[in-house]
C-alpha cells in the first residue's frame, strides 16, 4: 500500500493596516454631509411653505414638488465647497439626494399642517330632517363640524318663502350642532338654508341646501277617504323623498302601531292588521321617522300627516284585524365607526427608519 505524502504548507497572513487618520476624516466628512444636508432640507421646506400658501390649489403640489427637485444642484455645490467628496461614487450621492427628498417631505408636510399652518376650511357634514314636512311640525338642520385650528363662528340663516331671513338657535354637543326651525307661521314652499363655518384662520365653509313646507308630504292615493273597506282593500300613500336616506313609515290606529309596506313608489297597507275592527269607523294617523347618524350620534325628526282619514269596515269581515304588523324590511340608517386618519407621527417614524437605513448603507 502507498504511503501518504504529507503536505506542508504555510501560510503568510497579516492583517491590513489600519488607518486611523483616514477614518476619522472620513467620519467627520460624512457627517459634515449629513448635517448640511438636514439644514439644507430645512431651508428648502420653510422657503417651500411659503411658496405652498401663495399658488394655485389645484397645481401647488407638482409645483412644489418640482422645485424641490430643482434645489438638488444646490446642495451638491454647498456639499462640494463645504468637503472633499472626490471619492463619492453615484450610490453615495443618490444616498445624499434621498435623504435630503425624505427631510424635506416631512418636514414640509408638518410645516403646512397646523399648528404651522391651517389653508383648509372646516369640515361640514349636515342633513335636514325632514326634507319634507307637513304643517305642523319642525325641520332639524344637523351638522358635523370641525376644523384642526379650531372653529371662530357657526351659523344657519333660514330663508322664509316671503323673503325673509331668520337665524334658529342651536344646540351643540362634541362638535354636532342642530337646528330646529318650528315655522310658527304655517308657512307653505321652499325654505332656502345656509350653513356658515368659519376657523379661527378665516377660513370659511358655506353649504347651502333646502325643504320644503308642504300638505302634500304624506298624502292617501287609494281608496277615498271615508271609503268603506274590508280586509283585502289595499289603502295607500303617496310619501315624498323626506329624507336622502331610508326612513320608517307607520301609522296609528286604536293606539297600535302598524307599519306601512312599501311597493314601488307607494306605501301601502290593509285592513288585515290588528288594531282594526269591522264593523267600525277606523281613523288613521300616518307618520314618518327620519333619521341620521354622526357616527355613533343619532338625530331624529317625525312627520305626521296633517291630514286625518277615517274608514268605515265591513262588519260582516271576521278577516279584519287579525294579523299582526309586518315588519318593515327597509335598511334603515344605523351608527357607524369613525375612519382613523393615521397621525403624522406614523409618517414620521416611517420616513425616519428609512432614512437610518439608507444613512447606514452609505456607510
Amino acid at each position: 500500500m502507498a504511503k501518504r505524502r504529507k503536505i506542508s504548507e504555510e501560510f503568510d497572513f497579516k492583517f491590513p493596516e489600519f488607518d486611523e487618520k483616514k477614518y476619522i476624516d472620513r467620519e467627520r466628512r460624512n457627517t459634515k454631509v449629513v448635517i448640511t444636508t438636514f439644514i439644507f432640507s430645512v431651508v428648502i421646506a420653510l422657503i417651500s411653505r411659503y411658496l405652498w400658501a401663495g399658488m394655485d390649489k389645484n397645481i401647488r403640489w407638482p409645483l412644489i414638488f418640482l422645485f424641490a427637485l430643482f434645489m438638488i444642484p444646490f446642495l451638491y455645490s454647498i456639499i462640494r465647497k463645504i468637503v472633499d467628496v472626490s471619492d463619492y461614487e453615484k450610490k453615495n450621492w443618490f444616498a445624499t439626494y434621498l435623504s435630503y427628498l425624505i427631510t424635506w417631505v416631512v418636514i414640509f408636510i408638518i410645516l403646512v399642517n397646523p399648528p404651522f399652518y391651517d389653508g383648509t376650511a372646516p369640515m361640514v357634514d349636515y342633513c335636514i330632517l325632514p326634507i319634507y314636512q307637513e304643517p305642523g311640525g319642525t325641520v332639524k338642520v344637523a351638522a358635523y363640524i370641525a376644523d384642526n385650528s379650531g372653529l371662530k363662528n357657526v351659523n344657519l340663516s333660514v330663508e322664509e318663502p316671503g323673503g325673509e331671513i331668520v337665524y334658529p338657535s342651536y344646540t351643540t354637543y362634541e362638535g354636532l350642532y342642530i337646528w330646529e326651525y318650528k315655522n310658527s307661521r304655517n308657512l307653505m314652499g321652499r325654505f332656502n338654508i345656509t350653513i356658515t363655518a368659519e376657523d379661527t384662520t378665516g377660513n370659511r365653509k358655506v353649504v347651502k341646501d333646502f325643504f320644503w313646507y308642504s300638505e302634500d308630504a304624506i298624502a292617501l292615493v287609494y281608496p277615498d277617504n271615508g271609503s268603506k273597506v274590508n280586509h283585502a282593500t289595499p289603502i295607500r300613500f303617496e310619501i315624498k323623498e323626506l329624507s336622502k336616506e331610508n326612513f320608517l313609515t307607520y301609522y296609528i290606529v286604536d293606539g297600535h302601531k302598524i307599519n306601512l309596506t312599501k311597493s314601488n313608489n307607494l306605501y301601502e297597507t290593509s285592513p288585515i292588521y290588528e288594531g282594526w275592527e269591522k264593523g267600525k269607523n277606523v281613523t288613521l294617523v300616518v307618520k314618518a321617522e327620519v333619521m341620521h347618524y354622526f357616527y355613533d350620534k343619532k338625530v331624529n325628526n317625525t312627520v305626521s300627516d296633517s291630514s286625518v282619514y277615517v274608514f268605515s269596515t265591513d262588519s260582516n269581515d271576521n278577516s279584519i284585524g287579525t294579523e299582526k304588523s309586518p315588519e318593515f324590511k327597509e335598511k334603515l340608517p344605523s351608527p357607524r365607526p369613525r375612519a382613523i386618519t393615521p397621525g403624522f407621527e406614523i409618517l414620521i417614524a416611517v420616513l425616519s427608519l428609512i432614512l437610518v437605513a439608507v444613512w447606514k448603507k452609505k456607510r
